[in-house]
């Protein structure tokens, strides 16, 4: 799985898993509508748009033209439909117009290709039209008309390991619940990319390190309902939250661009899988041996003090030695490009993990939940099922990399029941369920 003629590449770059994860502050303006309709084309398996949105509502008031009695009554529907946000209610598919081809600048697109590689080559049908008015029906078989399905190139290919299999899963099961309720997804599409925007970029930080032990699990990240108070007495909100995130985000550029490095154009696999296919291959352990005094001596000047590099007999050794040089080019005490990975580290945290991050006071900063990020994830943690004991629930949102805390999960519990989506079958807490609101 080594390329078959290692050399050291002049620059860091990165195009994989993570494509939007740049060193420069620029990468890091994107705008989360293209960013969506640039998703739904890959999410229902179609080519990108051609047409912007003034020619699909010249065809449509063609169509409305031929089949009006009153033609002028065409002016209404376009009021109602072309002059909002109206039309995109009719049916997801139609958020492709925020994306049109020509339309998608570079920053979007790669942040796009992130959420693409969470589908792994999965896509949806098309949604039911069940609950459309008789315009609205006419509009969607308009776009139909036009619009020929296509299969599209996807960043991922046929199965290719995505890096964290578990929350690629729980992805693809949320996207289809979502999807057989349209006029709930229209609402929720956007809050739900950003969602998993965030636990795909957390989740794969937590789990980068922990490359030796095989695939990935959910590793704990907590997190507070951002009507409570936090305090630094909260151990798990100190210890695995806001804190541990920004500590491991420092590691996925280092280790993301040795792992692309290691490995042929389009033929890359997570770090994890690539250690379990090399390791005990004394061919390829000599080849990261050789490998790694080269990188050592082409970056030398990006190292502050001289780096000593052992010669290796164990694989995991090896591959670890030369993450370690990776990681400490941009380490403040031991290299010169701190300046660079920091500004990938913000860039995540200003954009990502904006939403999902408050300010709380002597206890710092914290990783938080809205009311309307948690009936999100709630219904998605119920998904097909009519409601889940409060236990199962919690298990659920772990299951996505969402850690709350005895004392949330209480705070929990009383939103639950203010919102009337509670059910006590006893006293117990075990008898405590909870229902989806959709």
């Amino acid at each position: 799985m080594l390329k078959s003629d290692l050399k050291v590449p002049s620059s860091n770059s990165l195009s994989t898993f993570i494509p939007f994860l740049r060193t420069k502050d620029k990468h890091y303006k994107f705008c989360w509508d293209t960013v969506l309709g640039y998703f739904v084309h890959s999410a229902y398996n179609k080519a990108l748009l051609n047409i912007e949105l003034d020619g699909f509502k010249a065809l449509c008031g063609k169509r409305f033209a031929e089949i009006l009695d009153e033609p002028n009554f065409w002016k209404e529907i376009e009021a109602m439909y072309f002059e909002n946000e109206e039309l995109f209610k009719i049916s997801p598919e139609l958020l492709m117009f925020k994306a049109t081809k020509d339309e998608i600048d570079p920053n979007s697109k790669k942040l796009g290709d992130t959420l693409t590689s969470l589908l792994n080559d999965f896509s949806v049908d098309s949604s039911p039209e069940t609950d459309l008015n008789i315009l609205a029906k006419e509009i969607k078989a308009q776009f139909d008309a036009f619009y020929v399905s296509t299969k599209v190139k996807q960043p991922v290919k046929r199965n290719q390991t995505p890096y964290l299999p578990f929350l690629t899963k729980c992805f693809q099961q949320d996207l289809e619940f979502l999807n057989s309720r349209p006029s709930y997804l229209v609402a929720q599409f956007s809050d739900f990319i950003k969602l998993y925007s965030f636990l795909y970029i957390s989740q794969l930080a937590l789990n980068i390190k922990d490359w030796k032990n095989g695939a990935p699990s959910h590793k704990p990240c907590f997190f507070i309902v951002d009507n409570e108070k936090a305090s630094r007495e909260r151990t798990h909100i100190q210890n695995y939250g806001y804190g541990q995130l920004v500590e491991y985000l420092n590691y996925l550029f280092p280790y993301l661009v040795i792992n692309e490095t290691l490995q042929e154009k389009g033929e890359t696999k997570p770090l994890w899988q690539l250690f379990e296919a090399i390791k005990g291959d004394t061919a390829v352990l000599s080849k990261l041996n050789q490998f790694t005094e080269d990188f050592s001596e082409a970056r030398s000047k990006f190292f502050r003090n001289h780096t000593l590099v052992e010669e290796q007999t164990i694989t995991e050794d090896a591959i670890q030695q030369l993450l370690n040089l990776s990681y400490w080019q941009f380490d403040k005490k031991r290299g010169t490009l701190e300046e660079y990975n920091q500004t990938a580290v913000k860039g995540v945290l200003k954009t990502i993990c904006a939403p999902f991050i408050q300010k709380r006071g002597q206890a710092g900063q914290v990783l938080t939940f809205n009311q309307d990020y948690i009936v999100l994830l709630t219904n998605l943690a119920i998904g097909e099922n009519e409601k889940l004991r409060l236990h199962e629930l919690i298990i659920a949102f772990e299951s996505r990399g969402i850690y709350f805390d005895k004392q949330s999960q209480q705070n929990l519990v009383n939103f639950y029941e203010r919102m009337g989506i509670v059910e006590r079958m006893s006293d117990s807490g075990d008898a405590v369920y909870v229902k989806k609101t959709v």
